[in-house]
């Protein structure tokens, strides 16, 4: 991550640095969600953190089976949920997203930019208790959706797949959710 992109991440830290309850923390993660009426089971859970040791909020990964964990990149429907427990501003997660895009599909990202950052432009600051889902149809492409309301939507499914290495790919923004996501939950 940039120097713009931590400084901006730490002084959203700063602003916001109250708790969140378990209580409303497991309504923002249930075990089932919907996408286009396909039903998606939660599959992992991982803490989210900023660099490497301070807690900001919660992600789960959904899936139609458990399964599908082991290749992550099928097109089948899937919904990537992030619950903040801290504030965040918008730009810190647009130069995120920029930055590991570009380390992860090389080239590629130079054909896709201006998707990408219009995409991009969908991101909102998020407070304690927000939450950001990532949706992915094979036949409807990517959306981005905070508390709920979509923001943003990428319409080609190839480049809305691809989007999902910024936590997935070679170069994740974090080794440690992607192994945690990426590993079943404990029932």
């Amino acid at each position: 991550m940039g120097k713009k992109s931590l400084t901006l991440m730490i002084a959203g830290l700063l602003l916001g640095l109250c708790s969140h309850s378990a209580v409303a923390q497991e309504s923002t993660l249930p075990d089932r969600l919907n996408i286009k009426n396909v039903s998606l089971k939660r599959c992992s859970q991982a803490e989210l953190k900023a660099f490497k040791f301070i807690h900001v909020g919660s992600a789960a990964l959904y899936l139609t089976s458990c399964t599908q964990l082991a290749d992550i990149f099928t097109q089948s429907p899937k919904r990537l949920r992030f619950v903040y427990q801290r504030s965040i501003p918008a730009n810190a997660f647009q130069e995120a997203a920029v930055e590991y895009l570009k380390l992860n599909l090389g080239a590629q990202f130079d054909l896709w930019q201006a998707a990408i950052e219009q995409f991009n432009q969908g991101y909102k600051n998020v407070q304690d208790g927000d939450y950001y889902d990532l949706n992915f149809h094979p036949k409807d492409g990517l959306s981005l959706a905070l508390n709920g309301i979509e923001l943003a939507t990428i319409d080609n499914p190839e480049i809305g797949l691809a989007y999902l290495n910024i936590w997935f790919g070679k170069q994740a923004f974090s080794d440690s959710l992607k192994a945690s996501l990426l590993t079943p939950e404990r029932l």
